[in-house]
C-alpha cells in the first residue's frame, strides 16, 4: 500500500482537553494506515506560534510532505482568517490540511467562498509575487538610487542589514580597478592587460585569473562612475517556461555609491575600446 508523508500539528490550550486531543489525533492516525508521520509540531499558550513557524520552515525544504494532519479548524486557530492564511501558505507548497474532525460552517456558500479565496491568494502569490519583487527592485533603483540585487562589482561591498543596505568602497580592490584602467590606457590592449595581471598573479574576487571578457566588462561598467543599470523585462508563457523573461529596455540612473573611476578616464578607456572593437582585434 502506498503511503503519504505527513506532518502533524496540534495546538494545546488547557490540560483538560490537551490529552483528549492528542488521543483523538493518534487514534485517527492508527486507523488511517495511509499516513506516514514524518514529524510533529506543537504550540501552547507560551510558545508564541513557534510550532507553526517551525512547520512552515520544515515543509519549505522537505518536498515529500503532502499533507498536514490537524485535530480541527478550531484547534488550529479560533480565528478563521488566520486558519485560511495557514491553508493558503501550505497550498503554495502543494500541501493540504486533513482535519481529524471537520465541521463545516452552517452556510455552504461560505465554504465555497472560503475555498475560492484561499485558492485565489495562493495563485496570486505563485504567479504575481515575482513581478511585485521586480517592481520593488525598480523602485529602489529609480527612486532611492540603490543597487537592490546581485553582487557588487570588484571594488565594492555591501554593509548593513537588508533594509538598510549600503555600498562602500573596498580600498584594496578599488586600487586594483584603477590599476587596470591605467594599464589599459598604457597598453591599449586587453591581451596585454591580461598578461600584466597574470604575471603579477592578480586574480578576480573568485580567485581565478582575469579573462579578456572579464577585463572588458570591468572597463565598460558604468557603476564605477556612479551609475546603476536596471534592465526591464516582460514575462511571457511558453511551452517550456511559464515565466520567460523578455528584455524590453535598459535604464540607467545616477546612484548614491562612491565613484572609483573619474568620468574623464572612463571615457578615454571606452573610446579606445570602441576603436579597437571596430577592427575586432581586442577581444581575441
Amino acid at each position: 500500500m502506498n503511503t503519504v508523508d505527513v506532518c502533524v500539528y496540534v495546538r494545546f490550550k488547557n490540560e483538560e482537553n490537551d490529552k483528549k486531543i492528542s488521543e483523538e489525533v493518534d487514534r485517527f492516525l492508527s486507523e488511517q494506515k495511509i499516513y506516514n508521520v514524518i514529524r510533529r509540531f506543537y504550540d501552547s499558550l507560551e510558545s508564541e506560534d513557534r510550532g507553526i513557524s517551525e512547520l512552515f520552515n520544515y515543509v519549505r525544504v522537505n518536498k515529500s510532505i503532502r499533507k498536514v494532519i490537524c485535530h480541527s479548524r478550531e484547534n488550529l486557530s479560533s480565528d478563521d482568517i488566520f486558519t485560511m492564511w495557514v491553508e493558503k501558505e501550505l497550498l503554495k507548497y502543494n500541501i493540504t490540511i486533513r482535519y481529524v474532525f471537520f465541521k463545516p460552517s452552517d452556510s455552504i456558500e461560505y465554504e465555497i467562498l472560503r475555498e475560492k479565496i484561499i485558492g485565489a491568494f495562493s495563485r496570486y502569490e505563485n504567479e504575481k509575487l515575482p513581478n511585485k519583487l521586480a517592481a520593488h527592485r525598480e523602485y529602489k533603483v529609480l527612486e532611492k538610487k540603490l543597487k537592490s540585487t546581485g553582487n557588487c562589482p570588484i571594488g565594492y561591498k555591501y554593509v548593513g542589514k537588508v533594509n538598510d543596505k549600503r555600498i562602500v568602497v573596498v580600498e584594496e580592490e578599488a586600487s586594483l580597478v584603477k590599476k587596470i584602467y591605467e594599464k589599459y590606457l598604457e597598453f591599449k590592449s586587453l591581451g596585454k592587460v591580461k598578461e600584466f595581471l597574470d604575471e603579477n598573479n592578480i586574480k578576480t574576487k573568485r580567485g581565478i585569473p582575469f579573462s579578456r571578457q572579464a577585463i572588458y566588462n570591468l572597463l565598460t561598467n558604468k557603476f564605477y562612475i556612479g551609475y546603476i543599470t536596471h534592465n526591464f523585462y516582460k514575462y511571457i508563457e511558453t511551452t517550456k517556461n511559464k515565466r520567460k523573461p523578455v528584455f524590453i529596455e535598459e535604464r540607467r540612473v545616477e546612484g548614491k555609491h562612491p565613484r572609483i573611476i573619474e568620468r574623464e578616464m572612463f571615457e578615454q578607456v571606452n573610446k579606445i575600446l570602441e576603436e579597437n572593437n571596430k577592427h575586432k582585434n581586442d577581444l581575441i
